[in-house]
Parts: structure tokens; sequence; C-alpha cells
């Protein structure tokens, strides 16, 4: 079996990117060595899950003595590539901002670049499109490692050096359909279509899994999401008090945290008693599976928009993670939802609208037997197109034979 680095931005550490997590772990159960290379380390192990990656992780600082020492003594010794790289990462960059960027990582992806030659790493591959694919690109071009990235949605957007990184690959992975026509699209011509695939991010489909059911107390409705703009929790918020107003009986749990905490918990102080909202806190990638596995969750909903700067969700792991306990989801038609839930495995209302998502919710309440149905269709779709048990094996192909 290759080794492969993974090259993530914090991964393992800190709340986000447990998707990364969930992909890791999926393939070294498959039998794969993987050594993980955070771009930066900050942030404790905040999930359970990720104190078995410990002795797969090389981190190394930013920038140090021996890393300088490194770096110059590639620019001496291999002047045309430093020249190459230079041109390639900084001066072809888009605008000064993304050339800082790669800039600083640098120095820093030279240095690793000793490293897995000593590791005998075999293959690269980095999630997002943004610094870790330039870290892989440089490692990449300094060592004759072949790679590969996993672009995401704003990282798309963004597009940093994306042409000269899908030339360079062996194979990029959108995570949805309307990924990969972007990044045909930044490219053009000067790389073949079939060199970028979509191929979904994807969870564990969980076991034993009872048949869905609507709680006899108050009906519990969760929202995973980070507090950003395009989760849309106003919308959820403003339903919540449509039910209040219609005298039902739930609750609405809020997990997560972000930078728009402080405005949604005065939003929250604004409505009345009976929208019944509760903010838990970002909670652990166990715990929340936890609470889908103990039947505490009766319907997750995804209230996402598309933001002014046009900042819009890819397929949201949140709603998929449900999706695999048999728990109806709602979310909206924006990015990468319908290719999830288009075929009835969800329920799908316009962005924006409360007076919608109030109504979708009213209808699983009161209808037991829809209800059922819209879990099972999820947790089949997930099994389907959505199994982390598949979408490893298929990786595995990919980063042993790339595109062929």
């Amino acid at each position: 079996m290759k080794r492969i680095a993974y090259i993530t931005v914090k991964a393992p550490f800190g709340t986000q990117e447990t998707f990364i997590l969930t992909e890791i772990l999926a393939l070294k159960e498959m039998g794969a060595d993987i050594l993980i290379l955070p771009r930066d380390k900050s942030g404790d192990l905040f999930h359970k899950e990720a104190e078995s990656l410990l002795e797969d992780i090389l981190c190394i600082p930013w920038f140090d003595v021996d890393i300088a020492k490194d770096f110059m003594k590639f620019i001496c010794r291999k002047p045309v590539y430093f020249i190459k790289i230079m041109y390639d990462t900084v001066f072809k960059a888009r605008n000064i901002r993304i050339a800082f960027k790669n800039l600083i990582v640098f120095p820093k992806a030279v240095s690793l670049s000793e490293n897995l030659k000593e590791a005998s790493i075999s293959h690269i591959h980095a999630h997002w499109a943004s610094t870790p694919s330039t870290m892989a690109y440089i490692i990449s071009e300094v060592t004759g490692i072949p790679w590969s990235f996993t672009a995401h949605r704003g990282d798309i957007a963004e597009n940093n050096i994306i042409s000269k990184k899908c030339a360079s690959a062996s194979f990029v992975r959108a995570i949805d359909e309307k990924g990969r026509k972007d990044l045909t699209g930044i490219v053009g011509d000067s790389v073949p279509d079939r060199k970028i695939l979509t191929l979904h991010m994807g969870v564990e489909v969980a076991g034993n899994v009872k048949k869905p059911a609507i709680s006899q107390e108050a009906f519990t409705i969760l929202c995973p999401a980070n507090f950003v703009p395009k989760k849309g929790h106003r919308y959820l918020f403003e339903s919540c008090r449509i039910l209040s107003d219609k005298g039902m009986n739930f609750e609405c749990l809020i997990s997560g945290d972000g930078s728009l905490e402080d405005e949604l918990k005065k939003m929250v102080e604004g409505l009345p008693v009976g929208c019944n909202i509760r903010f838990l806190g970002r909670l652990p990638h166990e715990q929340l599976l936890g609470l889908y596995a103990e039947g505490r969750v009766d319907v997750v909903v995804l209230p996402s928009i598309v933001t002014g700067d046009d900042v819009r969700e890819g397929i949201p792991v949140a709603l998929m993670e449900a999706m695999s306990y048999g728990i109806p989801v709602i979310s909206t038609r924006t990015g990468g939802i319908p290719e999830l839930l288009g075929d009835g495995s969800g329920i799908m209302v316009e962005e924006k609208d409360a007076e919608s998502l109030a109504g979708a919710i009213e209808t699983l309440i009161n209808d037991p037997d829809y209800y059922a149905l819209t879990g099972m269709r999820g947790r089949k779709r997930i099994e389907r197109d959505f199994n982390i048990s598949l979408i490893s094996k298929r990786l595995l192909e990919l980063f042993s034979t790339g595109i062929q």
C-alpha cells in the first residue's frame, strides 16, 4: 500500500474539517498509510476521533531557523526551480493578496519536501484549492512526487492559480457537479475535462438505525452550522416565530460558533419565548452524532442562502450525516444541495423564505407517514452515493493510478 501525505488547513486540530477526518479515518481503515500535514497547527484536538491520528501528523511551524536554512539551500542548489516556482505561484497570482499567501507557504513547503522524501511518500493530496494545494504543488515540483487536490466551494471562487494547479496535478476532485463545472470553466481547454472529476465527500453510514419516528414530546429541530452569512440562520429563527404563533410544540437547537454569534443571539432575544431556540455551542463531532444515534433530533434544517458576494454551499456534510441516521432534512435550493436532495431524499424550499420553511417543518410534524418516507429516502441516498467506504475506495484507486 502506498504512503499518502494529506495536506489540510488545520485538521486534525481545531473544530473544522471534520469531513476530512472522516475521510482519512476511512482510508486508514482500508489499510492506507497516511501522513497528515496541517498547514498551520492552531487549536487543540477538539474531536475525540482525532486522537487516533496523533501519530500520523507532521507539524512544523510557519517559519524558523531550520526552515530558513532549507529554503536558502534550495535557492542555491536549484535556482532555476526556485525562479520557476516563484514565477508560477507568486508573480502569476491574479492579485497581490493571493501572491502574498502563496509566498508565505513557499519556504515551509520547500522544507517539508525533504521530510516527504525521507518518509517515502508516493502521493500527495491537498484539501482546498487555496494555499494547502499551493503547498502540494510546490512540494511536487521540488520532489517529483505526484499530487492531487480536492476543491470545495469558496476556494474555487478565490482562484489561486487553479489553471496551473490543474495542469500539474494527476487529478482534481470537485465535491459536487457545480464545482466541477466551475473548475473546467476556469481552466478552459488547457486541461482535459476528464482530469477533473466529481467525487462527493462521504459520511459513515450509521448501523442499526431505528425506523424514523416523530418524538412524542416536543418536536426537535437541529441546525448544525457555522455562524456565517451563507447558513441563513435568521430565516430559521423567523420560521420558529411562525410555528410558535400557530401553537406548535417544538424546540430548536443551534449548534455551532462563528463571527455572527453575538448578532444571532440578539435576534433570538427579540423573539417570543415560545420559539424555544437554544444555543448549544460548538459540539464535538462524536457528540453531534450521538444526538442522532440516541433519537434526540427529529429534523435537521439548514436554511442556506447565496450571499451578495455569491458565496454559497457545496453539498453540506451536516445534511449527509443526519440522513445517514434516517433523520429527515430540510434545506434550500442553493449551491450543491439539489445534487443531494433533488430526488426526494430531503425537503427543499426556496432560500430566504421563512414561510415555506415553517410549512415544511409543520408538514413533517403533522404527517408521520411522510416523515418516515423522507427519512428512509435520505438514508438510501447516502448508502448509494455518499457512502465514505465507497468513496475512499475510489480515492485509493486514484491515488495509485490517477485518471486513466
